[in-house]
């Protein structure tokens, strides 16, 4: 069993490591959704977050639309994986123990 117990400790270091990375990815990631709105036929687009009970948007400006829809779709994929990352170190923790 000790073999094994080694093992499983290694694979929690090395999730643990991917997760820290992960979540300094996500440190750098706008929160919020994109929102367009239709203002005298011109289309305007707005990045929507919660504040609180309010929410605030920021006018993004027509360049930079497409790089900012890319960085919530990486968002969302990191969350994803956090949570995914966070269910297997609780399994090999129960184990271990």
């Amino acid at each position: 069993m000790a073999v094994l117990d080694l093992v499983l400790q290694e694979e929690l270091d090395r999730i643990k490591k991917i997760k820290a990375v992960m979540e300094k990815e996500l440190g750098t990631m706008p929160v919020g959704y994109l929102s367009k709105k239709m203002i005298k036929n011109k289309t305007y687009f707005y990045l929507q977050r919660r504040d609180g009970r309010k929410i605030v948007g920021t006018y993004v400006k027509p360049n930079d639309v497409d790089k900012l829809k890319e960085q919530i779709e990486r968002r969302k994929q990191l969350e994803k994986s956090i949570r995914q990352i966070n269910e297997n170190i609780k399994k090999i923790e129960r184990v271990i123990r």
